[in-house]
């Protein structure tokens, strides 16, 4: 009997090949040339990428392009976490290029096992302000960094140096935003200023309102909290304030967006929701007893959590207060939600899941102090506070994966992507650490 693969059209053989697991159908491809041909089909390869959940990869982010970022690496795990990908040529070979999708599943699962196994490398530590760093924001290839010194640097992540440096602010920068080919950096003085990406040339100011506390962008919109109280919209594209809005009797502490939709929680204990485009409070949800530190929302629902140790679902048509989540026995200092968990970091040193019908799901203990960050994507939780320690937990069986041993600060702010882990430090002078998963 003849080999198959020669004998049938190349659809049935595919077929055949479709039952085989990515590690057999990358093993076939040793058999010839011709069943390297087969199975080097996107066809096969976009299936095992879409039941991984990998098809982001193709689609959304240039993994396929993305480089090494550490200039000279610290190999943490003793197995380097860069990517290789090989394919011997001999004389006179015409093997066809790698199809796109199976390339892609390599990467992901290379970067998966990656995270999993805690192989990262450690880049040059960006030093250049002097007061500690208070906000700063990244693309992944550049970030930028406000600090109490009263400037922003703009930072070149392939080669870890500061390329250009962000003057005239009076007071401490509080917010720093980078929106595709845009810049935006808010300040305590009362200005917000916008500058171009590639050039570093101021575009526009804005100012007014007292100090900008808390920023937000969506669309062309940028959505401000200020120490007076109030929370401002202003429009890039029009290029000025479209409204104000009052309702806060005390300072607004955290501040988010969706879609046409923005969300305030105060030192008054109340949370209001704003209508963007008509400049209009949607509704005031109460229910908390002390400060609201933080928020997330949707179409569908609102999750805070408050210095009285709970966290609170609402309505986000109604407003109202469907579910209490208790269990936290201090401050709860952040959250983070998907479509599967809600996740919490308290003041008790714990992470807590939790169910959206607020059933306590698992308590993750292993922080020491104040848990002051959270990250959540399609199979990890990331978490970061005081002594230094920055943990990643598979949330799906509540286990902890492994723990970043190497941050060499406290860890006031956080960044992720996909290949990269990005903190700062509170401390003086300021300081931010990039971790490289790729």
């Amino acid at each position: 009997m003849g080999d198959f693969v020669y004998v049938l059209p190349p659809e049935l053989s595919q077929r055949i090949f479709s039952f085989l697991s990515p590690k057999d159908l990358a093993l076939i491809a040793n058999c010839s040339k011709k069943w390297r041909d087969v199975s080097n089909s996107d066809t096969l390869w976009i299936h095992h990428c879409m039941i991984n959940g990998w098809l982001k990869y193709g689609i959304s982010t240039g993994i396929l392009y993305e480089q090494s970022q550490c200039m000279s690496p610290t190999n943490i795990s003793g197995t380097s976490p860069v990517f290789t990908f090989e394919v011997i040529h001999k004389s006179g070979n015409t093997l066809p290029l790698t199809a796109k999708w199976k390339n892609i599943y390599a990467r992901a699962q290379h970067l998966q096992r990656n995270w999993k196994k805690g192989r990262y490398i450690v880049g040059p530590i960006l030093r250049g302000h002097k007061e500690p760093v208070t906000a700063f924001d990244s693309n992944g290839k550049i970030l930028v960094s406000g600090s109490g010194d009263h400037t922003g640097k703009l930072w070149d992540l392939q080669i870890y140096k500061c390329t250009h440096t962000f003057t005239g602010f009076a007071e401490v920068i509080t917010a720093v935003k980078i929106q595709g080919e845009t810049i935006v950096i808010s300040c305590a003085d009362s200005s917000i200023h916008i500058y171009d990406a590639v050039t570093c040339k101021l575009l526009l100011t804005f100012h007014g309102g007292g100090s900008v506390d808390h920023m937000q962008i969506i669309g062309d919109l940028i959505v401000t909290a200020n120490d007076d109280k109030c929370v401002y919209v202003w429009s890039i594209v029009e290029r000025k304030l479209k409204h104000s809005m009052r309702g806060h009797t005390d300072d607004v502490e955290c501040l988010c967006v969706y879609n046409h939709m923005a969300c305030s929680g105060s030192w008054d204990k109340t949370m209001i929701l704003w209508e963007l485009q008509k400049g209009t409070g949607i509704h005031t949800l109460t229910g908390h007893t002390e400060v609201i530190n933080c928020c997330q929302f949707d179409n569908q629902k609102v999750v805070s959590g408050s210095a009285d140790g709970t966290l609170r679902i609402w309505s986000t048509e109604t407003g109202e207060c469907v579910r209490v989540l208790r269990g936290h026995t201090e401050d709860v200092y952040c959250l983070v939600y998907n479509d599967l968990i809600i996740a919490s970091g308290s003041a008790d040193s714990t992470v807590r899941l939790w169910t959206h019908d607020g059933v306590i799901k698992q308590v993750l203990r292993s922080h020491l102090g104040i848990v002051r960050c959270l990250h959540i994507d399609d199979d990890k939780i990331i978490s970061a506070g005081d002594a230094k320690k920055i943990c990643i937990w598979d949330y799906q069986r509540g286990k902890l994966i492994n723990m970043v041993h190497r941050n060499p600060t406290l860890v006031n702010l956080m960044w992720i992507n996909e290949t990269k882990l990005i903190t700062s430090s509170p401390e003086k002078p300021g300081t931010i650490t990039v971790f490289s998963y790729w």
